[in-house]
């Protein structure tokens, strides 16, 4: 086993962070100074971590000179949190204070109200700049985003890019039907049960919440980069000329998970499975990115 390599039994919070520049592929050396650092988020990282590899290569191709900042999260101690904001703002300061682009709410809300010293940009912002986004999906979500630091709008037009129709539980459907254009439309035109249609979110804790509660949820990378490995039954299929046919109505598929989806999806919430993905996502960014 090489040494950059990780187990279980070696893993630690602190061990399995992946704090680095990326490679200047002009000298194959790390950059000394990064303009952007991603910071996907634990969440993210412990239930999708595929989610997280892609997501990294498609921002180091808008940004070659993006770090990866890949860290453990924090916690309702106040004094272990005091630590961890010293030790993230060193290794920030180290790589030439960039800009860190977030992809979560819970993420955002901790950065602005203890690390105010970091510049902050949204990661779902950036997509939007880039169009960076997926392709057509013909079908219907209902939001569910955290209300004070969500990422709505940028939600919203994600969507709207690829085509998806968003129900909005918050807006009365006569508000909606009054509405001459745009994504979202009401409970009455969806031809479903409201109760049957999955929420879209930009926080994977919401998304597994919702899960666990025996709702369908997808975030918002699963439209861009794949379903992961717990809601490869949502994966959407695409049917000849409907990426053309925009007056056609959204739908909501009728899905049926199989005992090995099943089991991902119970893997969301197994402690060891976690701590096997973030193995996993700290060996595979090393040696992706790093030939490690």
């Amino acid at each position: 086993m090489e040494n950059n390599q990780m187990t279980q039994e070696t893993f630690s919070l602190e061990s399995f962070a992946v704090v680095r520049a990326p490679l200047d592929p002009a000298t194959g050396e790390q950059f000394a100074s990064c303009q952007y650092a991603l910071y996907p988020g634990i969440a993210l990282a412990q239930s999708e971590p595929e989610l997280v590899v892609l997501l990294y290569d498609s921002i180091l191709h808008q940004f070659p000179d993006t770090a990866m900042f890949l860290y453990k999260g924090y916690g309702a101690d106040p004094l272990l949190n005091r630590k961890y904001q010293q030790r993230l703002l060193s290794r920030w300061r180290a790589l030439g204070k960039p800009t860190m682009i977030l992809a979560t709410p819970e993420d955002r809300k901790f950065f602005r109200g203890s690390l105010g010293e970091i510049p902050t940009v949204s990661l779902y912002d950036i997509l939007i700049e880039r169009s960076v986004s997926g392709g057509c999906n013909r079908e219907l979500y209902r939001l569910s985003e955290p209300a004070e630091f969500g990422f709505e709008k940028a939600l919203t037009k994600l969507a709207e890019m690829m085509g998806v129709t968003l129900y909005n539980a918050s807006e009365s459907a006569s508000s909606i039907d009054d509405k001459a254009e745009g994504p979202t439309v009401s409970a009455s035109e969806a031809s479903t049960e409201v109760s049957r249609i999955p929420f879209l979110t930009s926080s994977m804790e919401v998304r597994n919440a919702m899960k666990k509660n025996g709702f369908e949820a997808v975030h918002i990378l699963e439209l861009i980069f794949g379903m992961g490995r717990s809601n490869q039954h949502l994966t959407h299929t695409h049917t000849e000329g409907h990426d053309y046919n925009h007056d056609a109505p959204p739908k909501v598929r009728d899905t049926v998970m199989s005992d090995e989806e099943r089991a991902a999806q119970d893997a969301l919430f197994d402690a060891a499975i976690k701590k096997q993905n973030l193995c996993e996502l700290h060996d595979t960014l090393l040696s992706f990115f790093w030939g490690e």
